[in-house]
């Protein structure tokens, strides 16, 4: 799992300051809860199946590696885990703990990337490779 960690290219995800100040979880869990649910939210965008705690071959990980490697106590991941299930901020089966509506802490530029990628498989000789290469038409250039 080590590996996997290191190698992911998700660098970010997005939280939303407003709803994390003002909303629902501000009361429903306490501030190590809160601590535990915005790690875990980390933790799922570096595994492999991006929104699912999960080992490589999607098999759900023990709450004791998950407690350790989060750094905190094995009670406070249970408790933590028991409430975000009683609110469906997760499920968990044998597959992992998946985080619901995950597409929401997602970029717009995630959102966006198959219709860019649609559009350059239209086209594939519009555009030239480079930095900004998405913005010079190839034609242009002889």
């Amino acid at each position: 799992m080590e590996q996997d960690l290191r190698t992911t290219k998700r660098r970010w995800f997005k939280l939303y300051p407003n709803e994390c100040i003002n909303g629902s979880i501000r009361w429903q869990l306490s501030p190590a809860e809160r601590g535990v649910w915005y790690d875990l939210l980390a933790f799922s965008a570096l595994c492999s199946n991006t929104g699912i705690i999960a080992d490589r071959d999607n098999k759900a990980l023990p709450h004791s590696f998950l407690a350790n490697r989060l750094n905190i106590d094995l009670e406070l991941l249970e408790t933590t885990l028991t409430k975000c299930i009683e609110e469906k901020r997760i499920t968990e089966d044998d597959d992992g703990i998946h985080i619901t509506n995950w597409e929401r802490y997602q970029s717009e530029y995630d959102r966006q990337k198959p219709y860019r990628q649609k559009a350059k498989s239209d086209d594939p000789d519009k555009y030239i490779k480079g930095k900004y290469g998405h913005m010079v038409k190839g034609n242009c250039l002889k």
